[in-house]
């Protein structure tokens, strides 16, 4: 575990400042976080660490291999009692259960890997969830809310169901985008099939569908070699400004109030993920509109005539 002893003086308080914020961008984190919030109500003298150890050792054994789970180095959890049983607890947490449940936060991007290797990249605001259990009886269907980018593994099939449509893939490169209204494939490798309720349609490399508005659309001759949030940026191709707001507060973590606008306008353009002045400059520049930032609230109105 590359990040045991960060992790031991995060539990003992003894992160300096600089430790503590390098330590909370890393994925041990979210876990242990949560296991710091059972440990606090454990009482330590009543625990025999002993049997606790070797319990939590017939658990792991017993567990299939999850990705994003990291095993605990047994030479560390016998440090601390209370330590011992919150990762008992949330080993169950994580691995006691059928599934793989991936979920992004502001700002966040995160990446999983799936049963047959494939790999998923989430954007903020996302959440992923697959059955391992049915994925091996052949039943392979992930579940997606928000925005994801797919490296599917040659030769192997599954399906991304979303409220808006279901995309199905034979090792290829694409990604999906469902956000409310909204919803977009954009296949960059290999093909794609997409089925909604009033369309069916397969893409190749270049190709995107989009429904936005009750309609839908194939656009082709597209030449990005993956999503723009990636590198950190998003990017928008004539959609509601509307849209274009939501999406800013999912990167800041911020509350946009544009009571005064019309956010049924459309937007070209895009916005850097990093800095917030910057984006609101790109977005609210070009369409003669202003704005003031008041702690997490961005009031947005029409610059004075």
């Amino acid at each position: 575990m590359k990040n045991e002893k960060l992790i031991l003086k995060w539990l003992n308080g003894d992160l300096t400042p600089e430790e503590l914020e390098a330590f909370k961008k890393t994925e041990d984190y979210k876990a242990y976080a949560k296991i710091a919030d059972f440990s606090k109500e454990l009482k330590s003298e009543l625990l025999d660490t002993e049997q606790s150890y070797q319990d939590l050792e017939k658990r792991l054994q017993s567990v299939k291999k999850e990705p994003k789970v990291i095993k605990p180095n047994f030479g560390w959890v016998r440090y601390a009692a209370a330590a011992v049983v919150a990762v008992l607890i949330s080993t169950w947490f994580f691995l006691g259960s059928d599934g793989i449940d991936t979920k992004t936060g502001f700002g966040e991007i995160a990446q999983t890997q799936l049963p047959d290797d494939s790999e998923v990249i989430l954007n903020a605001g996302s959440s992923l969830t697959i059955n391992e259990k049915n994925w091996d009886t052949g039943n392979r269907k992930v579940n997606l809310n928000g925005e994801a980018f797919f490296k599917v593994t040659k030769g192997k099939k599954f399906t991304v169901h979303t409220s808006a449509g279901d995309v199905q893939v034979l090792g290829t490169q694409f990604n999906v985008k469902e956000r409310d209204s909204y919803f977009e494939v954009h296949c960059y490798e290999g093909r794609v099939s997409v089925t909604r309720a009033t369309d069916s349609l397969i893409l190749e490399p270049g190709e995107r569908y989009r429904f936005l508005n009750g309609t839908g659309e194939k656009i082709t001759g597209l030449t990005d070699a993956k999503p723009a949030w990636l590198d950190k940026e998003s990017l928008f191709d004539a959609v509601p400004l509307e849209l274009v707001f939501e999406e800013m507060q999912r990167q800041f973590d911020i509350e946009i109030e544009a009571s005064a606008v019309d956010t049924r306008q459309l937007y070209s353009g895009g916005f850097s993920n990093t800095d917030l002045q910057l984006a609101l400059q790109s977005v609210c520049i070009p369409l003669n509109l202003s704005y003031e930032i008041k702690d997490a609230v961005v009031k947005i109105s029409p610059d004075a005539p």
